[in-house]
């Protein structure tokens, strides 16, 4: 990690202001003179950069060494969010022989440096992918490093544990050495598997992908779904004709509902009599569409085709044209935007997780499972202290590759390919 990174560490696209993240142990006197700031003083800077044919006024944050997130020099330039100003930017950094970062390559040289476990790493990732605000909360404990602190205190009484023990097999005929029985040995262990699985069971493995959110808008053709999957997204996302079977495609947009990312799902109306082979193909993928949802919307256009035996949410569409309410079902007009809102908050409820238990990485739930497994799988007979002695220190080399004290690139390289680029 000799060489200098860099990234952008905002949303590509068109913004106020980008961000642009550089990382070193030591930059070029070219880039030092093009920041134009005093490069061993901590601290921000108004800078005219050149860039060539233009410049851009920027401000530059300056940390280096120990002080910055990675444990190396560290420099932010807050540019103009202009494509074209970043575009330049990132361009004239390569030209002073700055690489771009690889993926969560900036976290993966922080606990190289030391600056976090990589428990911490992988809170930072799971912060960065919780798709709701219950999510976060459910994080909390991971994120703040409350279950670091409590992983290091199970260490250190397993650690202790393991000298007792050990004792018994090396200095058992030493006068200060005080004699341990077999019945003490497993009381002494068995607390500490209590207390392990005591520790897990307030715990449920974090995926990003298994939290994901999917809502599909499902009915027959001309119901106004495409026109709803817009009201819901505030945008004209989907192509609404009153030519039936005009969605083909599942068309999919991501919006954020109370707190929840959720990915919504226009889909082809369903009818028996279809106009071609690719309408056909669109029905298909709109039923698997339905298979795969966490809630499906069933939008019908008329109080006489309103259906309740549905395992979804109902939604009447059109109240602007038909005047009629039905009691129980979701009435909206996506022309006017009747009862839109009252819809995207009940959306939000219904496929938001409320969580009996806090949420830590799928790896780390795995370990202290593993800790578990060896804590109860005791010692018999004669060899009970010897294969005891074993049990703890595999309990104790699981809980250092929780922690990240241990040379594994394989698992690093799982852990941070993971992350955004730019963190």
């Amino acid at each position: 990690m000799a060489d200098s990174i860099y990234a952008l560490g905002t949303p590509i696209g068109r913004s106020a202001v980008a961000v642009i993240r550089v990382s070193g142990s030591g930059f070029s006197k070219g880039f030092i003179k093009f920041l134009n700031i005093p490069i061993d003083k901590k601290g921000s800077w108004l800078r005219s950069l050149d860039l060539g044919d233009f410049s851009d006024q920027c401000l530059v944050l300056n940390f280096p060494g120990s002080s910055s997130y990675t444990g190396e020099h560290v420099v932010e330039i807050h540019c103009h969010g202009n494509p074209l100003i970043v575009s330049r930017l990132l361009a004239v950094l390569s030209e002073f022989g700055l690489r771009e970062a690889e993926k969560g390559e900036f976290t993966r040289r922080a606990f190289v440096n030391n600056k976090m476990s990589l428990s911490d790493a992988e809170s930072v990732m799971t912060g960065i992918q919780a798709g709701s605000v219950q999510e976060l909360a459910a994080l909390e404990d991971f994120r703040s490093g409350l279950l670091g602190k409590k992983l290091s205190d199970l260490a250190e009484k397993i650690t202790e544990a393991l000298a007792t023990i050990e004792s018994q097999l090396d200095f058992s005929d030493e006068e200060d050495v005080g004699d341990l029985s077999v019945d003490k040995s497993k009381k002494m262990v068995g607390s500490l598997s209590a207390s392990v699985e005591s520790l897990l069971k307030n715990y449920q493995p974090y995926s990003a992908e298994s939290k994901k959110k999917t809502v599909v808008l499902f009915g027959e053709p001309n119901v106004g779904k495409s026109s709803l999957f817009n009201a819901l997204l505030g945008e004209g996302v989907a192509i609404v004709s009153p030519t039936p079977g005009t969605t083909r495609d599942v068309v999919r947009k991501r919006m954020f509902v109370d707190g929840i990312d959720v990915e919504l799902e226009d889909t082809a109306g369903l009818r028996s009599q279809t106009s071609s082979d690719i309408e056909d193909m669109g029905i298909e993928m709109a039923k698997s569409a339905v298979e795969g949802a966490d809630l499906v919307v069933y939008v019908f256009d008329s109080p006489e085709k309103v259906s309740n035996k549905t395992d979804g949410m109902v939604v009447l569409n059109k109240t602007d044209s038909h005047k009629s309410k039905v009691k129980g079902v979701y009435c909206v007009s996506a022309k006017t935007g009747e009862g839109i809102e009252d819809l995207s908050h009940a959306i939000g409820k219904a496929v938001r997780d409320d969580f009996d238990s806090d949420l830590v990485s799928e790896r780390i739930y795995r370990g202290l499972s593993g800790v578990v497994a060896l804590l109860k799988n005791s010692g018999v007979a004669s060899d009970y202290y010897e294969q005891t002695s074993q049990n703890l220190r595999d309990s104790l080399v699981l809980l250092e590759e929780i922690n990240g004290t241990f040379d594994n690139e394989d698992v690093l390289d799982q852990i941070f390919n993971k992350f955004c680029i730019g963190k």
